[in-house]
């Protein structure tokens, strides 16, 4: 058997999605909703140890999440299943088999379970989000094989099942901490939000940005996240930050957001929130918070507000736009920002580029060229779902709504092969947002 690597637990993760959504629905229909699109945020959470410490940083362990298995019933919740899918899950569906829809789902977990005491990898934690009783004979008999346990415990598990097990997750810290809205609002942004103080999801809004080169756009969301850790937990180290960033689903290749270093996207942030500050430059700098904002921060440097365009739209609109996002993928951009691509892409089809390479390296440059930052990620988000759709680049390429209408048709089939299809209201917004700029 292969030993532990010092510093690092090999866990097996075991979602019980159904007992998960239902008990965090009834406290918080958008913690739930959270949990569900975007496993990628909680797992982060439970890979950097902040489990064990009840959402701090101190004595935390590092996980390699392994193994992950989720179980749900596919009668009611299969449109969460993409989801999980995206995040390396295995799902196993898990179907009424009774009338009254009791599913055989504590089964199928519990014989998974034991099967991986045999797997050739030597698992150090078993991690089992379910409140359910029924594992309590689980958890002792993995008690038994000397490994260490844990449960999502709610305001009403029984005792025996958390004396059962090694530690639990208690569901209050679960939701704060690795659900806790990653959009709050920015110190110093202007909008509203929710009666709480979370802001509502926005699409990015591409406005012209200062001369300094990098994805402006991601940054209040970005900032919002390092802004609750640090006053949560206290300053965070440089060589902890790019772990945050990787709750991004486009930071990856991003080259640190176009900002190019690390040093340089910290202190891009620090112009977003006035109370981020960067330590000196040198091998140990950190980021803080500051006791107060500096006087010379002018309020008015950037608006992150979405556009009125975009405040006029459906309600439903930016809650739909952060669904396919973190489905399927696509850049989170508002109408306008798709409508200045779509426009460019006509533009280069006219200028004969028909090579995918060349269109997405000159999609990005003209969007920059009109201070829009668009990741070189987007760009090829964009320009291969084009490709991919069945675009004629002979027939009407020069038109951008014929270039939209061809992306919009592949972002409804991404979503029908992640077993999500959109309903009819959906696919007007779907229209909205892609076509109707």
């Amino acid at each position: 058997m292969m030993p532990s690597r010092p510093g690092r637990v090999r866990a097996a993760l075991f979602v019980d999605f159904d007992n998960v959504f239902l008990s965090l629905e009834a406290v918080d229909a958008r913690a739930a909703k959270r949990f569900a699109e975007q496993p990628g945020r909680w797992m982060h959470w439970l890979e950097r140890g902040y489990h064990t410490t009840g959402g701090g940083r101190e004595g935390r362990t590092r996980r390699a999440l392994l193994m992950r298995k989720c179980y749900l019933n596919p009668a009611t919740f299969s449109r969460f299943r993409g989801f999980f899918t995206r995040s390396a899950f295995s799902v196993i569906d898990c179907p009424p088999l009774t009338g009254g829809g009791k599913s055989g789902t504590d089964i199928y977990m519990a014989i998974d379970i034991m099967d991986a005491l045999d797997h050739a990898t030597p698992f150090d934690e078993f991690i089992i989000l379910s409140a359910d009783a029924d594992f309590t004979p689980v958890l002792l008999r993995l008690r038994a094989h000397d490994r260490r346990t844990a449960i999502l415990a709610n305001a009403v598990v029984a005792p025996a099942l958390t004396a059962a097990c090694s530690y639990t997750i208690e569901q209050s810290v679960f939701i704060e901490s690795a659900l806790g809205d990653a959009s709050a609002s920015v110190p110093g942004a202007t909008g509203t939000g929710p009666a709480d103080g979370a802001r509502p999801f926005q699409p990015r809004p591409f406005t012209p940005r200062p001369s300094l080169t990098g994805d402006y756009s991601v940054l209040p969301e970005v900032a919002a996240v390092l802004h609750e850790s640090i006053e949560q937990d206290g300053p965070i180290p440089a060589a902890e930050l790019p772990h945050f960033f990787f709750r991004f689903a486009n930071f990856r290749n991003s080259d640190w957001f176009g900002f190019r270093s690390l040093r340089r996207l910290a202190e891009a942030l620090t112009t977003v929130d006035p109370m981020l500050e960067c330590g000196e430059p040198g091998e140990e700098w950190q980021m803080a918070l500051r006791e107060a904002p500096l006087e010379a921060a002018p309020a008015e440097t950037f608006e992150f507000e979405a556009p009125a365009e975009a405040e006029e739209s459906s309600e439903g609109l930016p809650a739909l736009i952060e669904t396919i996002h973190h489905l399927v993928g696509i850049p989170a951009l508002d109408p306008d920002g798709f409508d200045l691509l779509f426009e460019h892409m006509a533009k280069l089809f006219d200028e004969g580029v028909t090579d995918r390479a060349a269109m997405t390296r000159l999609l990005q440059e003209r969007a920059g060229e009109e201070g829009m930052p668009l990741p070189r990620e987007a760009a090829e988000f964009v320009t291969t779902g084009l490709w991919q759709s069945g675009f004629d680049v002979a027939s009407d390429a020069s038109d951008p709504d014929v270039v939209a209408k061809a992306f919009r048709d592949y972002i409804v089939v991404r979503c029908e092969q992640a077993q999500r299809p959109l309903s009819a209201e959906e696919l007007a917004l779907v229209d909205e947002w892609l076509v109707g700029a």
